[in-house]
């Protein structure tokens, strides 16, 4: 018998022991209180038939709501329920232990008119309001929000494996105008159209992102539909400049503008921001580049940093880099962002053409699996509350990664989904 009755004794969180323990409930106003409980009895030899003990308190005071059990017996509480039936007065209450007359505290709370609250068999506690849903899940009001449209007609991706941006192409938004801010570049804000060359969101390519009202921004879908199958990017471009002179191999000094308060964390330290060159127009040098290198402050505020590419199809300048073609730099072992940007060391000629250095943040990737077809996130994607921070000013950008053809990735129906909270 003993082996049936362990499996319930485990079971239970509250047990009156013997003749000495009580349990009371404590009442601090007059408001009037109903109260249940839901207990058995165990013996040393036999489980009891259960019982229940219900009742009405209206006053400050302290009642005894389940008694104690005969001596060397255990009274196994299996549920409590407590609520305030008053329409006007809140109750303070209070569920203790009383052992031979030292109380023990079990649960308090504050319950407002018509609200309750129970503790289940395994000792668990929830509070109600007075529409029995549990106590702060009331409905939540709507978030305010925005869609920000895409469609873009590129042009060809270089050699399988690299990288392609499309803010230089036409389509909604229309192709940037970087203008000429210089080799020491423009921080981003895309907060204003500006004019070209001045980081607005003429110069970017990018929509006009207006600040939220209060709170902020935070990215729920980024997805669109592809005409080739390739993995796209969303990235913030926080920095970019121009000027730099393709054919020199020796170091081109760059003091950067102070970037926008935009990096992972939203601050200026350049958390998780990433360096890319970029192909402006199409470049001449007949090999792939493996040695150019960038030196940096990383974003704990080391200078003297160097970012490099590595001989690698996806992390070198392809031969004869295409316009739009994106080639971002690996950090040096360790770092995780860019604070600022001191010079360029191209390594070897370029011969032709002309470039820029971005600096940016990436925020989303998604795929489209087949030609023609919507990415993952157009399709089925789970919510996410409330996603990446997007912050003010953020400038988008939408590239792909790593192409699987040479085919020209343009898309329609490209959205940019965020929540204001």
């Amino acid at each position: 018998m003993l082996s049936f009755l362990a499996p319930l004794i485990l079971g239970t969180a509250l047990t009156l022991e013997g003749a000495t323990d009580a349990l009371e409930l404590v009442t601090t106003t007059a408001a009037s209180t109903d109260y249940q409980v839901s207990w058995s009895n165990v013996t040393a030899t036999a489980l009891t038939t259960p019982g229940t003990t219900k009742g009405n308190v209206a006053s400050a005071t302290t009642t005894t709501i389940l008694a104690a059990p005969a001596g060397s017996n255990f009274r196994h509480v299996r549920g409590i329920k407590v609520r305030n039936v008053s329409t006007t007065t809140a109750q303070g209450v209070t569920i203790q232990v009383d052992v031979s007359a030292t109380n023990r505290l079990v649960y308090a709370a504050s319950l407002a008119p018509g609200e309750s609250m129970s503790m289940t068999e395994d000792g668990e506690w929830t509070l109600y309001d007075s529409l029995g849903r549990p106590r702060g899940t009331a409905d939540i009001p709507g978030f305010t929000g925005r869609v920000y449209k895409w469609s873009k007609v590129a042009t060809a991706i270089d050699t399988i494996g690299y990288h392609y941006l499309l803010n230089k192409d036409t389509g909604f938004p229309g192709a940037w105008s970087v203008g000429t801010p210089g080799v020491n570049g423009v921080s981003t804000a895309c907060d204003v159209v500006g004019t070209a060359g001045t980081g607005g969101a003429l110069s970017t390519g990018s929509p006009l992102l207006a600040d939220p009202a209060s709170g902020g921004l935070y990215l729920t879908r980024f997805g669109l539909n592809g005409v080739v199958a390739n993995t796209y990017f969303l990235a913030d471009i926080i920095w970019y400049n121009t000027g730099l002179v393709v054919t020199t191999t020796t170091n081109q000094a760059i003091v950067s503008t102070a970037w926008g308060a935009r990096d992972v964390n939203g601050s200026t330290n350049g958390e998780g921001v990433g360096i890319a060159l970029y192909a402006l127009t199409a470049l001449g040098n007949v090999a792939a580049v493996a040695n150019s290198t960038v030196s940096y402050t990383n974003s704990a505020g080391t200078a003297g940093r160097t970012a490099t590419f590595s001989a690698a199809v996806g992390f070198q300048a392809p031969a004869t880099p295409v316009i739009g073609t994106w080639m971002p730099f690996l950090l040096q072992a360790g770092d995780t962002g860019v604070r600022s940007i001191q010079g360029i060391t191209l390594g070897t000629t370029y011969t032709s053409g002309t470039m820029m250095l971005i600096a940016y943040r990436e925020i989303a990737l998604d795929g489209v699996s087949a030609a023609n077809f919507p990415s993952g996130s157009l399709v089925s994607r789970a919510q996410l509350n409330p996603g990446v921070r997007i912050y003010n000013d953020t400038c988008f950008a939408v590239g792909v990664l790593g192409g699987i053809a040479t085919t020209a990735p343009s898309f329609t129906a490209g959205i940019i989904e965020l929540m204001e909270r």
